[in-house]
């Protein structure tokens, strides 16, 4: 393999000039985007330079509590996110959102990286910290996924589960089309990814990795685990995060409540 090129300042700057064509396009079909392209690209350019350096001492330092401290950042971060994206919000959401991301992707980690890829110490943040990023990023894209989807199937459903309620059906029964349907949305995207990786795109960590210097041979191995624990971690989320999330549009006496 080459030898990895370094990235310089200037091409960091480079690159950035190439958000210029996205703000042309813009200026001329008035979208009015500009500003929120130039914050973006700021945005993303302090962003990813603090984290580096922060990943950096933290590699550098190699202490489980600082790892996992991360880890729980990334949770953290990750839950007030699909939280965010929610077309509805109520109380009780944020924290129903955290323990949904935490379980499946302490599941996931556990088991993918843990038995699977078996670094060792276990908490070795070469491999957890970026690892178990990709897992709670797609486990929060499927749990906001999920409760949006069940928003809209709980308000266009109403009136037959409000049916169901009255003939003497459980919360369960009466949820359980708008459930599946929920489960299977924040599901969907990953299917559709791993359908046509390699064909379509070259995911990120493979990409990173071949330029990094890796042999493309490891470099597809390590991708093809982290697609199948990746379906793991979205099935998971996007199923924990319903189950846990459905109660919330009832009230204590059974009855639909639609939040808006």
């Amino acid at each position: 393999m080459h030898d990895v090129i370094h990235i310089s300042i200037w091409a960091l700057v480079g690159a950035a000039g190439m958000v210029v064509v996205a703000a042309i396009v813009s200026r001329i079909l008035r979208l009015r985007l500009e500003k929120d392209l130039l914050v973006a690209t700021l945005r993303a350019f302090v962003q990813l330079m603090v984290v580096g350096y922060i990943l950096d001492w933290i590699f550098d330092v190699n202490r489980w509590f600082l790892v996992s401290a991360w880890i729980i950042l990334m949770i953290g971060i990750a839950s007030y996110n699909a939280m965010r994206r929610q077309t509805a919000h109520f109380p009780g959401l944020l924290p129903r959102f955290g323990l949904a991301i935490i379980l499946s992707s302490a599941f996931s980690m556990a088991i993918g990286v843990g038995l699977i890829i078996h670094p060792s110490p276990f908490w070795n943040p070469q491999y957890l910290i970026p690892i178990g990023g990709m897992i709670i990023g797609n486990s929060m894209t499927a749990a906001a996924l999920s409760i949006n989807r069940l928003t809209s199937e709980m308000k266009t459903g109403r009136g037959a589960v409000e049916a169901a309620l009255s003939l003497g059906a459980s919360r369960h029964i009466a949820t359980l089309p708008a459930m599946r349907a929920s489960v299977k949305a924040g599901m969907l995207h990953i299917i559709t990814n791993t359908m046509v990786v390699g064909l379509v795109h070259l995911p990120g960590m493979m990409t990173g990795q071949i330029v990094g210097g890796v042999d493309p041979g490891e470099a597809v191995r390590y991708q093809i685990i982290i697609m199948y624990i990746l379906m793991t971690s979205n099935t998971l989320s996007a199923l924990t995060s319903v189950m846990l999330i459905r109660g919330l549009y009832f009230n204590k006496r059974d009855q639909l409540v639609i939040p808006e």
